[in-house]
């Protein structure tokens, strides 16, 4: 990132007056750099020093984790907290794929990147989002929230996302349950509480949710561990069937087709409940950077959260396309995967498994 001259002169006053003893800043710079203070910023006074230090950290791109790490090892300080704050408010316009300053946390499996790398060429996936999105295509995705769950292993302190695709089956992700290779798949998922409609109110408010358990004898229909499509399909409790036939329309499967494809030209739209909160929205017009039918997986750069594997992605006509699964931090900043559900469905199929 680049900041002006009168943000570097305010930078500068900012760490003078969190940092004014050496060892302190030298402990700042190991921990959250990962650099020696004076191999990296040379000898000198105390003001001579984190002058070199922010521009040292400008020349070899380290400014962002500079600013960042000094204000998470002195959060107190008040001429820190007001330039993190300060700046904060235009770091999306400078970040190439968060507008979060805070740490990312990498879920799921590793990803195995196959997009873009330098900064130039990931620039150009952004182009300008729209200006207004038509009001037809809103009620159409937010229709999809009423398959959406959250998924509470309250055992474990897990939280994640699942998405009802029939009468009584509910998709996430295989990791979900089996983090570990110690984790036993069988009794977690006894142990699972499924909770529709967690939506904030005006107020700030949670909405009262519904939740449901799933079935005592079957609690498992099928699954592909982490290494293959990282998916496990569920099965509610019975008397869940009855709730879908009654009037209450606040629960509905997504919509889904067996064969539909995708495209990098496609917008994805994410329905998730990252770190456990109410269910949140991610929409993005182009954030598919690539599309891999024969590994089964879809790479993108749509928000997500710790609490998001398993959400369901949706195209703009709201079909299930994939299940998001993973988030991995890089040097070029924050990626995302999803597993095509595509491939899902055509997994199941060879296991003789109907969805309807």
């Amino acid at each position: 990132m680049a900041l002006s001259g009168f943000e570097i002169e305010e930078l500068f006053e900012a760490l003078l007056d969190a940092y004014r003893d050496y060892n302190k800043l030298q402990r700042m710079v190991r921990f959250k750099l990962g650099e020696n203070l004076e191999r990296f910023a040379g000898k000198g006074d105390l003001e001579t020093v984190v002058f070199n230090l922010i521009e040292s950290a400008d020349a070899r791109g380290k400014l962002q984790d500079l600013i960042v790490g000094a204000y998470e090892q002195n959060p107190n300080n008040q001429k820190l907290k007001f330039f993190f704050q300060t700046i904060s408010k235009d770091f999306q316009k400078r970040l190439i794929l968060d507008s979060d300053l805070t740490t990312i946390r990498n879920f799921g499996p590793n990803i195995d990147w196959h997009g873009k790398t330098d900064e130039v060429e990931l620039q150009g996936l952004f182009k300008k989002q729209p200006d207004w999105y038509d009001v037809g295509f809103l009620q159409t995705i937010i229709e999809q929230a009423k398959s959406v769950c959250r998924v509470d292993l309250t055992s474990l302190n897990i939280t994640a996302t699942g998405v009802l695709i029939g009468s009584k089956y509910v998709l996430t992700n295989y990791h979900v349950l089996k983090l570990n290779e110690n984790d036993n798949l069988e009794l977690n998922a006894k142990n699972v509480r499924l909770n529709f409609g967690c939506f904030s109110l005006n107020d700030h408010r949670l909405t009262t949710s519904r939740y449901f358990v799933l079935d005592s004898e079957k609690p498992i229909i099928s699954f592909s561990p982490v290494e293959k499509l990282d998916y496990i399909l569920l099965q509610l409790q019975e008397t869940f069937t009855k709730i879908l036939d009654s009037e209450d329309i606040r629960i509905k499967p997504a919509q889904w087709e067996p064969n539909i494809s995708l495209s990098e030209a496609d917008s994805i739209n994410i329905l998730q409940h990252p770190n456990g909160e109410s269910m949140k929205l991610s929409i993005t017009c182009d954030g598919i950077t690539g599309v891999y039918p024969y590994s089964g997986l879809v790479q993108y750069i749509n928000r997500t959260a710790g609490g998001s594997s398993g959400s369901p992605c949706f195209n703009e006509n709201g079909k299930l396309v994939a299940l998001h699964h993973a988030q991995r931090s890089k040097s070029f900043g924050t990626i995302r995967e999803g597993i095509l559900f595509s491939s899902i469905y055509h997994d199941l199929a060879q296991k003789s498994i109907k969805l309807n």
